[in-house]
């Protein structure tokens, strides 16, 4: 039985090894592919609660507005409620037909200013009133979806920490098998599985190519169960007799 010292194996047990070397890398694959989504997930997350807090300072600020909004109204209420007393007492001292008229229409202008004022305050305080209520609504669920996240998003993290530590292991058991397999050999192996999706070693299955079910003549198979490196001619993938691959003694 050879050492397991590069250039002393067989091709049968660099073939075997190709094989485990395959599996590290569909396993590198998947883990690369879970990490993938780790980003999404992330800023989604943050996006979250960062939409609701963006969401609550606009509700803010426009509880804000609308009081100040109603600030402003009532002293002009007052200034024209003021105004208003002047002139009845004024329309009580009137000497001539024109100042009553003039007293008057004063009295209807102050009238129609108070009504619309006191409109546009009924309106305001609808809408403050609306403002207050989603004001609290939103602080609650911020506040909930802020600690929620928060916990998932240190989940998270911490798998995608998790994650490259195993790919860091991974890679690293991966790299001590290459080494025991003939650069040519690995070269060729990436080379095939770098344009098809990642299976560069396939077994046979009924007589045929594992990879693109191409039937293989008796010649060929016999090659294969002998150990030897084989191509197949239609998809160009290394195939190899899973059930004869251990009998190297």
């Amino acid at each position: 039985m050879a050492d397991g010292t590069k250039g002393k194996l067989s091709m049968k047990e660099m073939l075997k090894l190709l094989l485990t070397i395959q599996e590290y890398d569909s396993k590198l694959l998947e883990l690369e592919m879970r990490k993938s989504f780790f980003p999404d997930l992330l800023k989604q997350l943050k996006d979250e609660v960062e939409n609701l807090e963006e969401k609550l300072t606009q509700k803010k600020e426009r509880f804000s507005e609308v009081k100040k909004e109603i600030d402003m109204l009532e002293l002009n209420l007052a200034t024209e409620k003021t105004g208003l007393d002047t002139s009845q007492k004024r329309l009580m001292k009137v000497s001539n037909n024109k100042e009553y008229d003039a007293v008057q229409t004063e009295i209807r202008t102050h009238e129609n200013n108070i009504a619309e004022i006191e409109q546009q305050v009924i309106v305001l305080m609808d809408e403050q009133e609306t403002l207050e209520k989603e004001v609290s609504e939103i602080e609650e669920k911020f506040g909930e979806k802020q600690k929620e996240n928060k916990s998932r998003i240190k989940e998270i993290e911490t798998n995608a920490s998790q994650i490259d530590s195993i790919i860091e292991k991974v890679r690293a058991e991966r790299e001590n098998l290459t080494n025991k397999v003939s650069p040519r050999l690995i070269r060729k192996y990436d080379m095939i599985r770098s344009g098809k999706q990642g299976v560069a070693v396939v077994p046979i299955v009924d007589r045929a190519c594992g990879g693109c079910r191409q039937a293989l003549p008796p010649q060929r198979i016999q090659e294969i169960r002998a150990g030897k490196l084989v191509i197949c001619e239609n998809c160009g993938r290394i195939i190899v007799d899973i059930e004869k691959i251990d009998d190297e003694k």
